[in-house]
């Protein structure tokens, strides 16, 4: 009798890897570690929770009352009656902004990415990738799903006053799916392999204008998934489906397409991502910054060569020249202030009949995640402040010259903010002098930002009658905001009032003046 023998299992390594992932970690977790985390997280995200309801539902009083027409209404800053949007659309330039940028942040990030030293062992295996791939992908889409829900509910809460509170929670549930189609939009732009804020869509090929319909293509569809959390919200089913499909259709396609991405791609998005990661652990914002910003151009074009060839007299005007060159061969410069300019002009044309208070808050915030964004020039010279010390300058001048592009280029900035509001019925045209005069207070503060020293994570607690405060931690973190504030009041006081009076106009450049000063003469540690 012939004896058989039985064929050997095949083995799997993506299973063998997650079987002996998953035991290493019950093997090293107790369970009351475990049972203490999950009650100091549920306790935190409570209070969180409580508090942001209690400011959400008093956001949504102040709005019923100041859209109303009785005498409770206020003055608003945007009074222009032919910029009124119609109902509902500034939400959905809100949405769409908000997926557009899931869409960027997402493909710094991968979004389908390995740790480096996972993809340095393993990625030039022989192996079928998608499965130590896809689990890590499908864990992203949840995270972003549940973040993209809670984010909408207060802007849902806020802003349509007349949907119910199941409707909510479905235009939550909308929204969340579309930042996923971002997501996995983001993830087919990996498959070319073209590394960058840039690439191709795998699917379209590498040209320029096969990128640039890829890019057309996926604005369009974010476009019109932002219409439907409000649909959903107004309590339509079809949203919820037409999404759903979208993710399917999205999801399936960016699995086929796994095996195309670089490994270099991979592990470049797992090394932002555990950048990023660290940096948001560390509460370090100009970290974090780094870990976005990309790789400055290198190419030398006939104009540069003649500004090269020219020569300096002074070591001051060498370093400033330096300084021009590298500020304006940073990529993407201009992209977040412009878009965060957009932005807040389609919140403020939303109602004219939006409190004052509510539009300045917008505008503020407009202005603190703006300015933060030309600094990153000084943010990369700030890794290495010895070479700062070896220049035959004093460090007060080392510091005006860094200051200098980042001041001119917000003076353009503000000015052109301020145009806007002026041409949205704000005030006088002179409020487009008095933002030229804050541009150089903002310079300062973007640089004076960039030079803050790391939180001090070793420094105890100080006591106060509200409980310890971690005041080393918050000190770091305020360095840089505080000069935008600073720079900021006349400014926003001239929009309360509407006009520029002359004493005024000397505030906001006596500020802008001592926030320069500041930058120079601190200590930057």
């Amino acid at each position: 009798m012939a004896s058989t023998t039985a064929a050997p299992a095949r083995f799997n390594p993506a299973r063998y890897t997650h079987a002996a992932s998953r035991s290493h970690r019950r093997g090293s977790t107790r369970i009351r570690d475990v049972l203490l985390d999950a009650y100091a997280t549920l306790l935190g995200v409570a209070t969180v929770l409580a508090l942001a309801g209690g400011l959400v539902l008093a956001l949504r009083d102040q709005v019923a009352l100041a859209l109303g027409t009785g005498a409770g209404a206020r003055w608003s800053v945007v009074s222009a009656e032919w910029a009124g949007l119609p109902d509902g659309a500034a939400v959905t330039v809100l949405l769409f902004a908000a997926l557009a940028a899931v869409l960027t942040g997402a493909r710094k990030l991968g979004p389908v990415a390995v740790p480096s030293a996972e993809g340095y062992w393993w990625l030039s295996l022989p192996v079928d990738r998608r499965p130590f791939l896809a689990g890590r992908l499908l864990r992203r889409m949840a995270l972003v799903w549940a973040a993209g829900a809670v984010l909408y509910l207060p802007v849902g809460v806020i802003t349509d006053l007349q949907a119910t509170f199941p409707g909510q929670l479905a235009g939550a549930a909308v929204f969340g799916l579309a930042a996923v189609c971002a997501l996995l939009l983001a993830g087919l732009r990996q498959s070319a392999g073209a590394g960058g804020a840039y690439g191709a869509y795998g699917a379209f090929g590498s040209s320029g204008a096969a990128r640039a319909l890829g890019t057309a293509g996926a604005l369009l569809l974010l476009a019109l998934l932002s219409f439907l959390p409000r649909q959903a919200a107004a309590g339509a089913v079809w949203p919820a489906a037409v999404v759903l499909a979208a993710v399917v259709g999205l999801a399936l396609w960016v699995y086929t397409r796994m095996e195309a991405i670089p490994g270099r791609e991979l592990i470049r998005g797992g090394g932002v991502s555990g950048h990023a990661g660290a940096a948001l652990y560390l509460m370090d914002t100009n970290e974090l910054g780094r870990a976005f910003a990309g790789t400055p151009r290198t190419g030398t074009t006939s104009r540069a060569r003649r500004w090269y060839a020219r020569g300096t007299r002074t070591p001051f005007s060498a370093l400033l020249r330096a300084d021009a060159t590298a500020f304006l061969r940073t990529p993407g410069l201009w992209g977040r202030p412009v878009l965060l300019l957009l932005l807040c002009v389609a919140v403020l044309v939303a109602a004219g009949s939006q409190p004052a208070l509510m539009q300045l808050a917008v505008i503020l915030l407009t202005i603190c995640a703006a300015v933060p964004a030309l600094g990153a020039l000084a943010r990369q010279t700030a890794i290495t402040p010895g070479l700062d010390a070896l220049l035959p300058l004093s460090p007060s001048l080392v510091r005006l010259s860094r200051t200098a592009l980042p001041a001119a280029a917000l003076v353009l900035w503000t000015a052109l903010f301020c145009t806007v509001l002026v041409l949205l019925g704000a005030g006088s045209p002179a409020l487009i002098g008095l933002g030229a005069l804050a541009g150089p207070g903002f310079g300062a503060a973007a640089v004076r930002g960039a030079y803050r020293p790391l939180p001090d994570w070793t420094a105890p607690p100080a006591e106060t009658v509200f409980g310890p405060v971690p005041t080393a931690q918050t000190g770091s973190l305020a360095r840089g905001l505080d000069t935008i504030l600073l720079a900021a009041v006349p400014l926003l006081l001239g929009l309360f009032l509407g006009y520029v009076p002359g004493a005024l106009l000397l505030a906001q450049a006596a500020f802008s003046a001592g926030c320069v000063l500041m930058v120079m003469y601190s200590n930057p540690k």
